[in-house]
């Protein structure tokens, strides 16, 4: 037994029915093959869209290994000395790599040194046994204590 559609299509017909003409099984043809473009276009841009996305995420990961050379470079840029004052005591930062070290002078002459580390992926400093935050625009480097109080900031300048 033929179904409807296959009737509709190859012009088969029940007894007593009449034959399709040439022009509706062109005019069929052509809207089935309209649906099945249709179909073959959304299937497509489906099968396309994890290529895309791994298209984004490649420019994603070299996006953010640019950020992780701006960081290294930022941390290279950290080496010098740097120089401001914290209350009245004057201070003095001499950064080399990754290690450096903080000297303070107080108003009454004298001196303390402490050694400092550098870490630059997340922003820090070790000085002696506090850790501090730092953040680098020009030649300032602004540092803040852990508990980010703005009135505990210095602003040493190289």
């Amino acid at each position: 037994m033929s179904s409807p559609l296959s009737s509709a299509i190859f012009g088969l017909s029940k007894k007593g029915d009449k034959p399709m003409t040439l022009s509706k099984k062109l005019t069929l043809s052509l809207a089935s093959l309209a649906v099945l473009g249709l179909l073959v276009a959304c299937s497509n841009q489906t099968a396309q869209t994890p290529a895309n996305s791994a298209s984004s995420q490649q420019v994603s990961s070299s996006t953010s290994s640019s950020k992780g050379s701006q960081t290294a470079s930022q941390a290279e840029n950290l080496d010098g000395t740097y120089k401001g004052t914290d209350e009245n005591d004057q201070i003095t930062l001499t950064l080399s790599g990754k290690m450096g070290t903080w000297e303070e002078v107080e108003r009454d002459g004298e001196k303390e040194s402490k050694p400092v580390t550098v870490h630059s992926d997340n922003h820090t400093l070790t000085v002696g046994d506090d850790l501090k935050y730092y953040k680098l625009e020009g030649n300032q480097l602004t540092i803040e204590d852990d508990d980010r109080d703005p009135s505990d900031t210095i602003v040493l300048t190289k």
